[in-house]
């Protein structure tokens, strides 16, 4: 489900110092630095979803109402939360020829309308769901190398969010399908199992969705950190 509404997440504040982390948690939200490897995908994958929430606004009421602070909210599907994402600030920056020095994405836990949303549809479920699939195949294979070799005894050594990003990149590869191998060990992430018995009657791509890869994908370079 998709939401346009105001908030006060903003772009503009002060640049983090450079010890910080590519990835920093305050409560529950994510500042992703523009040294985190994460960042190529997320920041392109927000121009796309921008462009998008730009569209719907022009065609529902002739004009784009949105301002500096406002954001899109993402319902995931596994995972009981909503992820606000920024709907001002990419595309600007992208006219400008520069790229933000971070950006701030925040949680919110469980799926309870905090507002009375101006526009809400569930038309672009498919969408949503399908514009991560490309951009955590790309962050995956980017940064396989260095799970493989700081995990050189097997896939089920892993951490458990790099095995789910294992599993949805097959997938995403392979017309849905993860496993090759019926004695393959299940992949196990925050409580959600899967595993070669479940194929082929039930398909992983169903069970999560954007949202929820958006929260695996920022996991995943959490535990990259110390590659």
């Amino acid at each position: 489900m998709a939401n346009f509404n105001p908030t006060d997440i903003t772009l503009n504040q002060p640049r983090p110092t450079s010890d910080e982390a590519t990835i920093n948690l305050s409560g529950m939200k994510y500042k992703i630095l523009k040294n985190s490897d994460l960042f190529l995908e997320i920041n392109t994958l927000l121009i796309a979803l921008q462009g998008v929430g730009i569209a719907i606004e022009l065609i529902l009421t002739g004009k784009v109402n949105h301002t500096s602070g406002d954001w899109f909210t993402i319902e995931a599907k596994y995972l009981d939360l909503r992820i606000r994402l920024p709907i001002v600030g990419p595309i600007q920056a992208a006219l400008t020829n520069i790229s933000p020095e971070f950006m701030e994405i925040e949680v919110i836990q469980g799926r309870d309308k905090e507002v009375q949303f101006l526009h809400t549809t569930s038309g672009f479920q498919e969408f949503v769901n399908s514009i991560f699939l490309p951009f955590l195949v790309s962050y995956f294979e980017k940064n396989k190398n260095g799970i493989l070799n700081k995990y050189p005894a097997g896939r089920d050594t892993w951490p458990d969010a790099w095995q789910m990003g294992w599993a949805i990149r097959n997938a995403s590869s392979h017309n849905g399908r993860v496993f090759s191998n019926k004695s393959a060990k299940p992949i196990h992430w925050n409580q959600f199992t899967f595993s070669p018995n479940d194929e082929p009657h039930k398909k992983i791509l169903t069970l999560v969705n954007g949202g929820d890869i958006l929260m695996l994908m920022l996991e995943m370079e959490n535990n990259k950190v110390d590659l």
